[in-house]
C-alpha cells in the first residue's frame, strides 16, 4: 500500500482550524442556550464527521431535527423552546409558554414533553420529534422577548392553556395563581370572557365552576378533580380542628367531611419526605385518630396511577362513617 506523504505544517494547520472550528461552533451554543442548527455548525467549519464523533464521545444530542445541544446544557426548557423556534418559527405558547413564565401549578416537565410552537395559518397538528404546532395567530402585542425567545404573553398564555391543554393542567394552574395571589376572581372572569370568544373555547365551559383557589399544591388539586368528577366533592377545604380541651389549632386538613369526621391529607413529594415532616405527620394524625378522625393520606402515585382506587378508598370510608355518625369534631376555616 501506497503512504501519500504530508507535510507537519499542513497537518498542525488541519488541526488548528479544526479546533477553531469547534471553538466558534461552542461560543454560538453558549449564546443559545447551548443549541446551534447543524447548518451553523457546518458553517464554522465543523465535518458532518467532527459532528458525528461529538455526537458519539462527548454527549452531543439531536432532539429536535436539524439542531445540536452542546453540553452542558445549563437549562433543558430553554434549549429546547430555542431549538423549536430555530426550526420551526412562531412563537413558543401553551404549557411550554407556562413553563418559561415560571407559572405555578404545573408538574415537573417530562423528558419528551414537546415544546408548543404557535404558528398563523392552518395546517396539521401531527407531531413533530420535539414540538407541537398549533395554527393560530399571535399579535406581536400578546408576544414577549424572554432572553432571546418569542413567547406568548402570561394573559395570552392562560387563554391557550384552556385551549390547548387538559383540564388538570388549567384548573391547576388557575388555582395556584389564585391561591399565591397572582391572580385575581375578576381578572378569572375576564380570562372566561376572552377564551370562550375564542374558537373552540366552549370546551373549558364545565371547567371554570372547578377553579378554587385554596389548593396549597398540584397535588390538591388533581385529587379534588378525581373527587369531584366522582360526585365526592369534599365539605370543607382547608378545615381547621381544634383541641377540644385546650382550643388551640390542632390540624388544618386538606379535605374534610366534618360531620362524618373524614379527612383526606395530600402527601407530595419533598417536604413530607423529611423525617422532622414526617415526625410531625404522625404526631398530628394520632391526635385526629384520638378525636375519632377517619384520615386517608394520598400520593401522586395514588393520584395517576390509581385514581379508581383513590375514588372507591374514599366512598367506602364516607360510607363507613355514615353508618356509625358521630357528632361533629369542632372546626372552622384557618
Amino acid at each position: 500500500m501506497a503512504y501519500r506523504w504530508v507535510p507537519r505544517g499542513r497537518v498542525r494547520a488541519h488541526t488548528r482550524d479544526v479546533a477553531q472550528s469547534y471553538e466558534k461552533v461552542i461560543a454560538l451554543a453558549r449564546r443559545q442556550d447551548d443549541m446551534v442548527l447543524r447548518r451553523d455548525a457546518r458553517r464554522l467549519g465543523m465535518s458532518d464527521e467532527a459532528i458525528k464523533l461529538r455526537r458519539r464521545r462527548h454527549g452531543w444530542t439531536s432532539p429536535i431535527r436539524g439542531t445540536l445541544f452542546v453540553p452542558p446544557v445549563r437549562d433543558e426548557l430553554r434549549a429546547h423552546a430555542r431549538a423549536a423556534l430555530a426550526i420551526a418559527g412562531g412563537t413558543i405558547c401553551g404549557r411550554t409558554a407556562a413553563r418559561l413564565h415560571g407559572l405555578p401549578g404545573l408538574l415537573l416537565r417530562r423528558p419528551h414533553e414537546p415544546v408548543d410552537i404557535a404558528l398563523p395559518g392552518e395546517g396539521d397538528n401531527r407531531q413533530r420529534r420535539g414540538y407541537l404546532r398549533h395554527w393560530m395567530t399571535t399579535p406581536d402585542a400578546e408576544t414577549v422577548d424572554l432572553a432571546g425567545i418569542r413567547t406568548s404573553t402570561i394573559r395570552r398564555t392562560l387563554e391557550d392553556l384552556a385551549l390547548l391543554c387538559d383540564r388538570d393542567v388549567f384548573v391547576g394552574v388557575l388555582d395556584a395563581m389564585l391561591q399565591q395571589e397572582h391572580l385575581t376572581r375578576d381578572e378569572i372572569l375576564d380570562l372566561r370572557v376572552r377564551v370562550t370568544a375564542r374558537r373552540h373555547g366552549d370546551r373549558a365551559e364545565r371547567w371554570w365552576s372547578q377553579i378554587d383557589g385554596r389548593a396549597e399544591s398540584p397535588l390538591e388539586t388533581r385529587v379534588r378533580l378525581l373527587l369531584d368528577d366522582a360526585g365526592l366533592l369534599p365539605d370543607e377545604l382547608q378545615w381547621l380542628v381544634r383541641d377540644p380541651s385546650s382550643g388551640l389549632p390542632l390540624a388544618r386538613l386538606d379535605f374534610a367531611w366534618p360531620s362524618l369526621r373524614v379527612a383526606i391529607e395530600t402527601d407530595g413529594a419533598g417536604p413530607h419526605d423529611e423525617p422532622t415532616a414526617l415526625y410531625r405527620d404522625r404526631t398530628r394524625q394520632n391526635a385526629l385518630v384520638r378525636l375519632g378522625w377517619n384520615v386517608l393520606r394520598f400520593t401522586w402515585r395514588d393520584a395517576i396511577y390509581e385514581a379508581r382506587g383513590l375514588r372507591e378508598t374514599v366512598r367506602a370510608a364516607l360510607r363507613r362513617a355514615a353508618s356509625t355518625r358521630l357528632p361533629a369534631a369542632g372546626g372552622g376555616y384557618a
